[in-house]
């Protein structure tokens, strides 16, 4: 799993850097659709059995925080949620909670200025470690053997794209794309949180703000893994603009 197998409406905005973000609602019922042109209608099908669906999962890693992960409930409901998540741009901390890091949030002194800790930045070195860890074609596999289950899941869950597809490609080309810094990360003090100090990366969406939270080398570990799966799972394009 990546952090789209492993890897969303109104939500609320996700500001600070250490804020939890919950699962967001399915938009409400009257919302209408986009449509995909490129996006083939998904087959469904009924879930795997929970011991059929890890199985096929734990074949793509062997990293045991992935494995912990994957025992944490049910693992196609919260592939297809954080597919979506992701896709639309909202932090899939609640489905990853099995994932988070340890100890808490730090900031250093750089050029008189409070900037993000290496330290803060290497808490997410085990999870960058075991995305990097996946197999991308075992991860294909699974993704071709659940794929029915998934869109029934992703269905019933009534997020606005159309199929499970689009949001899985939306989902890698955001973690893709999104921002990375080898400088200082400065911050400031809000409260008894922190904020970015620059305008442009206060105003990122939660993804993107996450991956900098973890610091270069593990946001491109991520990236990387993002675009092998992309491949692997063979999906096309589509032609409506990914929403930011």
């Amino acid at each position: 799993m990546s952090l789209a197998v492993v890897g969303g409406g109104g939500f609320l905005v996700w500001r600070y850097l250490d804020q939890d973000a919950a699962t967001p609602p399915p938009p409400p019922p009257a919302a209408a659709a986009p449509v995909d042109a490129d996006a083939a209608a998904a087959p469904e099908g009924p879930a795997p059995g929970p011991a059929t669906a890890q199985g096929l999962l734990e074949a793509a890693s062997r990293d045991g925080l992935l494995r912990k992960a994957l025992a944490d409930g049910d693992a196609v409901r919260r592939w297809a949620v954080v597919a979506a998540n992701l896709a639309l741009g909202e932090s899939p901390r609640k489905e990853l909670a099995a994932l988070a890091p340890q100890g808490k949030f730090s900031v250093e002194t750089a050029g008189g200025r409070a900037a993000i800790s290496p330290r803060s930045y290497a808490r997410y070195d085990a999870f960058a470690d075991a995305v990097a860890s996946i197999d991308a074609g075992a991860a294909a596999s699974a993704w071709r053997a659940l794929r029915p289950a998934l869109q029934s899941a992703y269905r019933a869950l009534g997020y606005p794209y159309p199929t499970i597809d689009s949001a899985m490609l939306r989902a890698l080309r955001r973690l893709q794309q999104a921002p990375v810094r080898d400088g200082p990360v400065f911050v400031e003090a809000d409260g008894s949180v922190y904020a970015f100090a620059d305008e442009r990366l206060e105003a990122l969406g939660q993804v993107e703000k996450h991956l900098l939270r973890m610091g270069p080398r593990n946001a491109r570990l991520v990236q990387a893994k993002a675009r092998e799966l992309e491949a692997a799972l063979g999906l096309a394009r589509p032609r409506v603009a990914a929403e930011r």
